[in-house]
Order: C-alpha cells, then sequence, then structure tokens
C-alpha cells in the first residue's frame, strides 16, 4: 500500500508541473522555455544550441506535460487540430487513409500558422462525443464520425473537412468517384473480351461506418454491367469469406474469366488463391483491384488497379479545412468529388 501511495503522489507531483518550474530549473525566462519547448524560434528571438539542449533537459528531468485545456481557455486560436475515426479508418493495412492522413499532415504542416495534428485512435461508443476537452481549431473526420460530434461541430462552427465521408450542411468533403472508377474497371475489361465479370465484396470484418465507397462499387458494378447487356454473378452481394471459395464458386463453377475487387487485400487474397488453385493470372483470369496505388508497388504479378489517389485526398482536404479555419466570415461548405484513374498493369489480359 505504501509503494502504490508513493507512486501515486510522484504521479501528482509531475503533473503540477508548471512552464515556470522549467523556466526556474533551466535558469532562463518563463517566455524563454515557453519559445524552445514551443519551437517558436525565430523572429528576431534566438537562442544557443546549449541553452536550447538546458531548456529540453529541465522539461524532461521534470517530466513536464504541457496542460492543454489550460493552452485553450487563454487562446482564441489553439493551433490544433483533432483527426477523428482513426480506431477503425486506420484498422486495415495499406488502406487509403493512411496515405491521406500523411499527405494532409504534411501540407497542414507546411502552411503559416505552424498546425499540430493530434489523431485520435481510441475506441468510441457510437454516439459519445468524440471531440476532445480542449478547444481545437479544426478537425478533420476519416470516414465517419459519431452522430453527436458531427451535431456539436456543426452547432460550435468548428471548421472540418471528412475525407472519404458525407459531411454536415457547414462541413466540407473529400470523396472518391468510385461510380466512374467502376466505370473504368468494367469498360477496360470488356474491351479485352470479357463477358463474364465477377465482383469480389469485402474481407469480412470490414470497418462499420466505411462502407459507403463500397456499396458505390457494388452499384456501379450492377448497372454497367445491366447497361451492356451483361449479367452479374452471383457473390457480388457477400464479404469475402473464402478466396478459395469464390474462385470455385464465380470462375470454376459460373465461368467468370475476370474480376474485379472491392480492395487491394481482397485482391491479393484472390491472386494468391489463384496460384493455390492451379488458375493463371492473367492467362486465365484477370483481376483488378480499388487501391492506394503505394499499396500495389508490393505485389507481384503487379496488379491493374483502380488507383484512389489518397495522396491528392489529403492535399485537398487539408485546403479545404485551412480554408475554413481562416474564413472570418460564414463557412463555406464544399464536396470535392474527386476522380480516379485506372492503372494498367500486368494482372489483366485479353479474354481467352
Amino acid at each position: 500500500m505504501g509503494s502504490e501511495g508513493d507512486r501515486l503522489e510522484s504521479e501528482s507531483r509531475r503533473s503540477s508541473v508548471t512552464l515556470k518550474d522549467v523556466a526556474a530549473r533551466a535558469r532562463v525566462s518563463k517566455s524563454t522555455a515557453s519559445r524552445v519547448l514551443n519551437n517558436k524560434l525565430g523572429e528576431g528571438f534566438s537562442v544557443s544550441d546549449t541553452l536550447r539542449r538546458r531548456v529540453i533537459r529541465a522539461a524532461r528531468e521534470l517530466n513536464y506535460r504541457p496542460n492543454l485545456i489550460a493552452r485553450s481557455l487563454t487562446n482564441t486560436e489553439t493551433g490544433m487540430i483533432s483527426v477523428f475515426g482513426g480506431a477503425n479508418a486506420l484498422s486495415r493495412f495499406g488502406n487509403i487513409y493512411q496515405t491521406a492522413i500523411s499527405s494532409l499532415t504534411e501540407s497542414l504542416r507546411a502552411a503559416p500558422e505552424k498546425y499540430d495534428v493530434i489523431l485520435n485512435v481510441s475506441v468510441q461508443q457510437p454516439e459519445a462525443s468524440e471531440l476532445p476537452s480542449w478547444s481545437i481549431s479544426g478537425a478533420v473526420v476519416l470516414g465517419r464520425c459519431s452522430s453527436v460530434t458531427m451535431g456539436q461541430m456543426e452547432m460550435a462552427g468548428i471548421p472540418y473537412v471528412v475525407i472519404n465521408g458525407l459531411c454536415g450542411a457547414r462541413g466540407c468533403s473529400v470523396v472518391p468517384d468510385d461510380i466512374d472508377g467502376m466505370r473504368q474497371a468494367v469498360g477496360y475489361l470488356i474491351e479485352l473480351g470479357h463477358r463474364r465479370i465477377a465482383y469480389a465484396g469485402p474481407l469480412p470484418g470490414y470497418p462499420e461506418g466505411h462502407g459507403s465507397s463500397l456499396e458505390d462499387r457494388r452499384r456501379a458494378y450492377l448497372s454497367e454491367l445491366a447497361s451492356r447487356g451483361l449479367s452479374a454473378i452471383d457473390g457480388h452481394e457477400e464479404t469475402l469469406e473464402s478466396a478459395a471459395g469464390f474462385l470455385q464458386s464465380a470462375v470454376l463453377e459460373r465461368g467468370a474469366t475476370a474480376i474485379v475487387a472491392c480492395g487491394h487485400m481482397e485482391g491479393l487474397n484472390l491472386m494468391q488463391a489463384a496460384q493455390n488453385l492451379g488458375i493463371s493470372v492473367p492467362e486465365q483470369l484477370s483481376l483488378i483491384c480499388f487501391c492506394d496505388e503505394y499499396a500495389c508497388n508490393v505485389m507481384s504479378p503487379g496488379l491493374t488497379f483502380v488507383d484512389l489517389r489518397s495522396e491528392q485526398m489529403g492535399r485537398l482536404a487539408a485546403k479545404l479545412l485551412l480554408r475554413q479555419m481562416r474564413s472570418a466570415g460564414e463557412p463555406r461548405p464544399e464536396v470535392i468529388r474527386l476522380s480516379e484513374r485506372l492503372v494498367i498493369r500486368e494482372s489483366a489480359g485479353r479474354c481467352r
């Protein structure tokens, strides 16, 4: 009990350390300590490297942590941007959000205002607020956030942008044009002579609330085939429980010569299963997937894919958010539908 009490007391002392304590330990003024720790040097203010290291060492020795709530109360413009939806959006390897958020952060870092981006990856209750206790200058939503969070941002007038999802009346969003992307994929396969084209849905466990793109792709698959007088292959409405089972049903039993997969992980699973079943790609089966370009670079043979242009998505989201935060008047809502492009590689060939 004594040791636990000592630990709690020690943690309490650390949490109460202030900027004034750090300045005293480093033997500098409070304003100098603040500028060093917040990287606000320049603009006529400079310190020696020795002094800078002394301030940082003092902060580490005292385990100094800036009080974000106090900082927000004393600053109308906090310079902090919160990113919501990370727990679900970033759960799949190599998805578009990882590239998009990297591109967005890079763009915001280059802005003269020097914003700090805070990524929230905690698991939230469906109807809980995701807003932090401190004030924020803006927000980024990956796919979707809770209805409570959206309502609070709209009511409080917090500038925000949604990547690959719907925004409210006062926000902005950047979404990929998955409908046109599917048209490009199906059109290309038809040019290659394919008439039996299947669609492979997502793997089980796809993050809830991030499936609007998937439904757009599936519906576009159905409408594009119908407009060309072709029939869909059964299984397009199901999750990809087994890549081998899907190939058995769609290719070996129903005669599909081409598959459009909803994502790169699904495409990779299908390619591996095809190899195990002795189905050669692209000689017997052509394969196209929707993907972030960087994820497709690790696959062999090279997967033909519909590039979602996630890097550009992040840059556009940053541009919209900066415009919203810099606007002194009413918000200027905008939805940008980003065109996709078909990147042709080795996994799709002429129907034989």
